[in-house]
């Protein structure tokens, strides 16, 4: 089989091969005998059809399988003539049969451009301290305390600290919520024993309007409601709520004993309990100092990356980036749909490129670090998803990921890692000031 391999820039590339008559024919030989050997066709013994009978039954599959070993062994001769390319993809492989039997292959490649390796070793990081002080511990213990507390009935004008029952109507312009809309609107309309915290925020002036009822208390409180409220109909509206309250409940945290934490730490002592606390805090410090300490890595890694990518990976990558950061927006508030700009996308471009840079020179590092991912890791890996994901049937689990494509990408992750652990070992780690009360 004869190649061409036709670089058009350092990210793209054309391939073309011709397999001659011969070499399609004796790849349609050991099709054909392969699906002799096991082939059931009626009114012959197994193994035993014909050629003629067989192409007639499976024709269409045996060559659909001649193209792909056509693709197959072009790919595997560019490869080995060519031991220094890196392919990241290959796209639009097309084969035709031409004059004479011959196929030819035409495809394209995305290449990974050849850079050079900034210095990895020794990459200056700081990590925080992981000691732990009794304010901490005591904090910890605290919390445990809040989650535990239970809240009570009491006989008192509610504080902001409280939570009310009441059972609650409301009205837009004199006219029941739903009549008002034309539909039912759910909640908006009205609940019975509702519970309102009223530390939380979804509805402020709610919430200061039954400050201070009581048990048995009528009050009568109006909200306006932003102009990017979920139903189209009460954008920008004001709506009344007839409330009726029918409980005031107090917040209650237990005190900080042994019997508090024998459900999770039965048979220890306060002060086992503290310790183990301790422990806990620890390593969740250090836990944080290894993503810290990766960050900083890949971060300064960057900084010292600029090669050209292939632009549609780039594109692709920043489609995740942007959603993510969409995303991030609308959890803090700041999410307006009308007012995506183009620097959001660029932003988010620049840091698919960043992280595009930072996840191929890991790869880089791999290779010449001798790193690699055994077929047990990666067992163990899919093993440890499979439980998390309470699949019984491991197997099952294997096939559907390779249905997927997502073994490839399980090993690329765990390579990273591995990479990421010895770049951590290797770092120059000197302690981060903290700013008081840090």
């Amino acid at each position: 089989m004869e190649i061409t391999l036709e670089k058009k820039n350092d990210c793209e590339a054309t391939l073309s091969a011709v397999a001659t008559a011969e070499e399609v024919q004796e790849m349609r030989k050991k099709l054909l005998a392969r699906y002799g050997r096991n082939a059931r066709v009626a009114g012959f013994r197994p193994g035993k059809a014909p050629a003629s009978v067989l192409l007639k039954h499976y024709g269409k599959e045996i060559e659909e399988s001649v193209k792909e070993q056509v693709v197959d062994e072009a790919q595997r001769k560019m490869f080995e003539e060519n031991k220094e390319l890196k392919v990241l993809n290959f796209s639009d492989m097309e084969v035709k049969e031409a004059d004479g039997g011959v196929y030819e292959v035409h495809g394209n490649l995305m290449l990974l451009p050849t850079f050079e390796l900034p210095e990895y070793e020794g990459i200056e990081v700081t990590e925080k301290s992981t000691e732990v002080s009794d304010d901490e511990v005591q904090e910890a213990l605290q919390k445990f305390a809040e989650s535990s507390a239970t809240r009570e009935p009491v006989e008192r004008a509610a504080t902001a600290e409280d939570t009310i029952v009441m059972d609650f109507k409301t009205s837009v312009e004199g006219k029941p919520t739903a009549e008002y809309c034309g539909k039912p609107v759910g909640f908006m309309e009205g609940r019975e024993d509702y519970r309102l915290s009223l530390t939380d925020t979804y509805m402020p002036e709610l919430n200061a309007g039954l400050l201070g009822a009581a048990p048995g208390e009528h009050r009568d409180v109006t909200a306006k409601l932003s102009d990017n409220f979920p139903i189209t109909e009460l954008q920008g509206k004001e709506i009344q709520f007839a409330c009726d309250v029918k409980q005031v409940l107090e917040k209650r945290v237990p005190e900080i004993t042994e019997e508090l934490f024998n459900g999770v730490m039965p048979g220890k002592s306060l002060d086992e309990v503290r310790e183990e606390v301790r422990k806990n805090i620890k390593a969740s410090k250090q836990r944080a100092n290894e993503a810290a300490k990766a960050d900083q890595i890949t971060d300064k890694l960057a900084d010292q990356l600029d090669f050209p990518l292939p632009d549609s990976l780039v594109e692709s990558e920043t489609e995740g980036a942007l959603q993510r950061k969409l995303y991030a927006a609308m959890q803090t508030g700041n999410f307006d749909a009308s007012k995506i700009s183009d620097s959001l996308r660029e932003e988010a471009r620049k840091e698919a490129a960043r992280s595009l840079r930072v996840y191929f020179a890991l790869q880089e590092i791999a290779a010449k670090e001798n790193i690699s991912v055994s077929d047990y890791e990666i067992m163990a890996e899919v093993t440890r998803m499979a439980q998390r994901d309470r699949e019984s049937n491991v197997k099952a689990y294997i096939r559907k990921l390779q249905k997927q494509r997502s073994l490839t990408g399980i090993r690329l992750g765990l390579l990273t890692s591995k990479v990421m652990e010895l770049l951590s070992k290797k770092a120059k780690v000197t302690a981060a000031s903290e700013s008081p009360g840090a």
